[in-house]
């Protein structure tokens, strides 16, 4: 040991685990999009399922899926600090949400990108 860390308890690092769990509970109360996103990944966990997608197919499904709740988290998070500094409006507050949103929408074109990419091969098999 280098003496800068000191060796957690299981019981203390599952203690850390509450706000993480209760920024996500607070996304799904207030977020319509984050609700959105858990609606549309849940279907495509279902889909994978039904068109048999491979672990490989699967692994990225799942990934993209984090990947697109992390950034709106995120985006939130950027959200909220924003309005917390001003409530107002300001250009540089402003440009700094746009960034933000900017973010949550280019995960979401490359999520449908992703998906259409797995999941199109399959609809062709069944038509």
């Amino acid at each position: 040991m280098l003496g800068y860390t000191t060796p957690m308890s299981f019981k203390k690092k599952l203690q850390n685990i509450r706000p993480s769990w209760r920024a996500v509970v607070m996304m799904w109360r207030e977020e319509l999009s984050f609700k959105l996103q858990i609606l549309f990944g849940s279907l495509t966990i279902v889909a994978s399922w039904v068109f048999q997608i491979s672990k490989i197919e699967f692994l990225v499904v799942l990934l993209v899926i984090g990947a697109v709740l992390a950034i709106e988290a995120l985006n939130t998070a950027i959200e909220e600090l924003c309005d917390h500094v001003t409530p107002s409006e300001h250009p540089k507050i402003g440009k700094v949400k746009d960034l933000g949103s900017a973010a949550s929408g280019l995960i979401g074109i490359t999520a449908t990108v992703i998906g259409l990419i797995i999941f199109v091969p399959h609809l062709l098999l069944i038509l």
